[in-house]
């Protein structure tokens, strides 16, 4: 296809000058192909959304506090400058 000036006359035939008569139509579809991508990018997102929802869902309930266990003081006293620490099973400097 050949390029047409804005000055140039009008390939259809109508005497005007193209950037009058079909030049805004003719650069109209880029906004459309941006919209077309934009769409498809969405929708495919949303896709992804929905297929990584029931993929990673589970049949059963999960119940939170779980990981949880508390794990119990040695016997004795403990060393010097030491406290227990229960969530990590063993002894923490107390300063």
């Amino acid at each position: 296809m050949e390029k047409f000036g804005r000055n140039d006359i009008c390939h259809c035939g109508s005497g005007k000058k193209y950037k009058n008569c079909h030049m805004g139509m003719e650069s109209s579809g880029r906004g459309m192909n941006k919209a077309f991508i934009l769409s498809a990018v969405l929708v495919a997102l949303l896709a992804m959304g929905i297929i990584g929802y029931y993929v990673n869902r589970s049949n059963e309930p999960e119940v939170q506090g779980q990981g949880f266990n508390p794990t119990p003081q040695p016997e004795g006293e403990a060393p010097p400058g030491k406290v227990w620490s229960y969530e990590h099973g063993h002894w923490h400097n107390a300063f």
